[in-house]
């Protein structure tokens, strides 16, 4: 094969490789994370969930369950409205784990009277070891002045902050594992 028909076929392989499938339902829109300081705006902002290890995991990840709390002003929501089972649509997989989207699935409940979320997501993946698992939308009510650090602040003093289970068996290695929490737009 000459020079010139293998540029040609690596310029239509590149081509088509820029083509993406269909995936509709799994499309997000582009966010930006909002600095830590920043005082959010009224409106519907994403927190993120991200897992790393922090030691050599025997087991890939297969759930977590996680409370998180939200300052005055901020609220998720709900079917029902105020309490009750946070909207499918409020919850979504992360990065790590959209890809796969049927393996894992998230649901939780709200309270609006704690103003704090409870979330279970069981992974079906036998390979996930860390990443951005979940994200939650919440909404920012008018009126009120919170920045991610408010966020932040208040949960870091949940004790245990979360719970991570690996392997089949549902071994708990949360110690092992760090989740941490990030503000998007």
């Amino acid at each position: 094969m000459n020079i010139r028909k293998l540029l040609i076929l690596c310029a239509a392989a590149l081509a088509l490789s820029a083509c993406g499938g269909g995936g509709g339902d799994l499309i997000e829109t582009p966010t930006v994370a909002v600095p830590n300081d920043k005082t959010l705006s009224p409106g519907t902002y994403k927190l993120t969930f991200t897992a790393i290890s922090t030691a050599r995991l025997s087991v890939p990840i297969t759930g977590f369950d996680v409370p998180v709390k939200f300052p005055a002003g901020l609220s998720v929501r709900t079917l029902t409205g105020g309490s009750g089972e946070i909207a499918p649509t409020s919850l979504t997989p992360g990065s790590a784990i959209r890809s796969t989207y049927l393996s894992a699935i998230a649901y939780g409940s709200y309270s609006a009277s704690t103003r704090t979320a409870y979330i279970q997501m069981p992974i079906t993946l036998d390979n996930y070891r860390g990443g951005n698992f979940l994200n939650l939308y919440f909404t920012v009510a008018a009126g009120f002045s919170v920045t991610p650090n408010s966020i932040y602040a208040l949960n870091a003093g949940i004790d245990p902050f979360y719970k991570v289970v690996g392997g089949p068996s549902a071994i708990d290695i949360t110690g092992s594992v760090k989740t941490t929490l990030g503000v998007e737009q």
